[in-house]
């Protein structure tokens, strides 16, 4: 993890803005893979993601945790945040390169702080729906309908901050298959299959060590389509196919 001194960015203005407050933060950086919060561990700093995407895991047994959702640019992910208020819930781990802003909480309680808490606000209750939407399509969805839905949120999570792997209309994703499953709470066959499935209609690429989606504009609108048509576009592969058919046709005669 990189701790330098780093402050937020300020506007420098004379005048007070909605953002000020962030010059209060530290930024540190930590690399992919790298631990950021363990579960358990007390929660004395206010952070938020600036930049890269992380991934949620909670523990089930000694040594087992289980991937749950991913977060990104915006989301809170210390005190007094959905993760937990003064100790966290989760494991949050770097997904890709990831920078957060830091401000201890002594800070955050001051008396001068109607703009921050308006902001913070605003952030705390977009992660918790974030997360909620998550874990409720594990919850609610199928098999198949929860590994689109994993897909189509590290789609929108990854190309939140720009970073290598973009190409065209593809991206990489920096996960495996078996990451993959846990998030989608399934087994690695399943996973497999499915992914196979997506293959062969063109809408990815796999290897044992990465997943790359095709079509990435499609990826990107898909979970707004099942939040106006429902499940049921996503419900199995040849309606999934035709739904982000339709979707990359639309994007294309946009252009």
């Amino acid at each position: 993890m990189n701790t330098r001194g780093t402050r937020a960015p300020h506007s420098g203005g004379p005048e007070t803005t909605n953002d000020d407050w962030l010059a209060d933060g530290q930024v540190r950086t930590y690399r992919r893979g790298q631990k950021i919060i363990e579960a358990g561990s007390p929660l004395a700093e206010w952070i938020a993601i600036s930049g890269g995407a992380a991934y949620l895991a909670a523990k089930v047994a000694a040594d087992t945790r289980v991937a749950v959702a991913a977060l990104w640019l915006g989301d809170v992910i210390g005190a007094d945040s959905p993760l937990g208020k003064l100790a966290a819930r989760y494991d949050v781990t770097a997904l890709v390169d990831v920078t957060t802003i830091h401000i201890p909480l002594p800070r955050m309680k001051d008396p001068h702080a109607a703009l921050r808490d308006a902001a913070t606000g605003e952030l705390y209750a977009a992660t918790a729906t974030r997360l909620q939407d998550q874990i409720t399509m594990r919850l609610a969805g199928n098999g198949f309908q929860r590994l689109i839905s994993v897909l189509a949120t590290l789609a929108a999570a990854l190309s939140s901050t720009p970073r290598p792997g973009t190409l065209g209309n593809s991206l990489a994703l920096p996960v495996s298959q078996a990451s993959i499953g846990q998030l989608s709470g399934l087994s690695r066959r399943q996973t497999w299959i499915y992914l196979g499935q997506l293959a062969e209609r063109g809408w990815s690429r796999t290897s044992r060590t990465k997943v790359t989606l095709e079509g990435l504009n499609a990826w990107l609108s898909l979970m707004g389509e099942v939040e106006t048509r429902g499940l049921d576009c996503i419900g199995s592969i040849e309606q999934c196919d035709a739904t982000l058919s339709e979707l990359a046709a639309a994007k294309a005669l946009r252009r």
